[in-house]
């Protein structure tokens, strides 16, 4: 049974909320994206709808992103006023997992998973933009025509405030040919930090997902927003948890 649930747990580390969108945003300045969790290629769970989806502008100002859905994921356009950097800000519905529904033992951890997407148009502006809110991965290097076997920098807070945690990248898509999936099975990079500090050299271009987990020693009680698939917990149920697991993705093109 705890062999059953490690296999679980690291098929759900796995998966990556991302988003896909051209490497060049073009001189049209409209650019649509797909938005999908998943392993890269391909949307393993279905996202109906996020409760946080918002466009960050390089100015700082927000609005509202609307989607249609599109092969389990969803699909929707960015339109550039500006130079500068746009950021998809998105999350997904906070989860509670418990060990015991399994039969194990362990402690309640209240699931969070965030998302960023850098889509730079003609500058990189506004890039280090950060909400001080959950777990956020805050670049310090600039996307804009970063090139592979370039350093990318960046740093990452749970409420403003530096966290230790792990990480890893895989890359999504090549440079070459956008249309076809890469299904990556191994990450490019992986390793821990003590202070929320992430720096690596981008061996390969491509469309990169970096993934942060932490854990926060944190305790609570949680109201469910909706059932859950497995039947443990009903919506508007008011469970206790004992830790937060949270986790951030980033979703940032490197160019040859």
């Amino acid at each position: 049974m705890l062999i059953l649930l490690g296999l679980m747990i690291s098929s759900a580390a796995a998966h990556s909320l991302y988003a896909e969108f051209p490497q060049d945003t073009g001189p049209d300045s409209q650019t649509e994206f797909w938005i999908a969790y998943g392993h890269g290629g391909s949307a393993d769970s279905q996202i109906e709808s996020l409760p946080l989806a918002r466009l960050i502008s390089p100015d700082g100002s927000e609005s509202e992103l609307f989607f249609e859905p599109y092969q389990d994921g969803l699909k929707g356009s960015v339109a550039f006023d500006d130079p500068g950097c746009y950021i998809l800000d998105l999350q997904m519905d906070t989860t509670l997992f418990d060990p015991a529904s399994f039969g194990a033992a362990g402690k309640k951890s209240l699931v969070e998973k965030y998302g960023r997407v850098l889509m730079p148009y003609q500058s990189g502006e506004g890039y280090d933009w950060s909400s001080g809110k959950g777990l956020e991965i805050v670049p310090e290097a600039d996307p804009y025509q970063l090139k592979s076997g370039e350093d990318f920098r960046a740093r990452v807070l749970y409420d403003g405030k530096p966290v230790p945690g792990s990480y890893s990248a895989i890359i999504t898509r090549s440079p070459e040919d956008v249309l076809v999936v890469q299904h990556a099975q191994e990450s490019e990079i992986s390793g821990e930090s003590e202070d929320g500090i992430i720096s690596f050299a981008t061996g390969r271009a491509g469309l990169w997902v970096l993934a942060f987990e932490a854990t926060i020693d944190e305790s609570g009680t949680w109201t469910a927003v909706k059932d859950d698939p497995s039947e443990n917990y009903k919506k508007g149920d008011q469970i206790e948890y004992e830790e937060v697991a949270p986790t951030a993705y980033l979703t940032f093109w490197v160019n040859d």
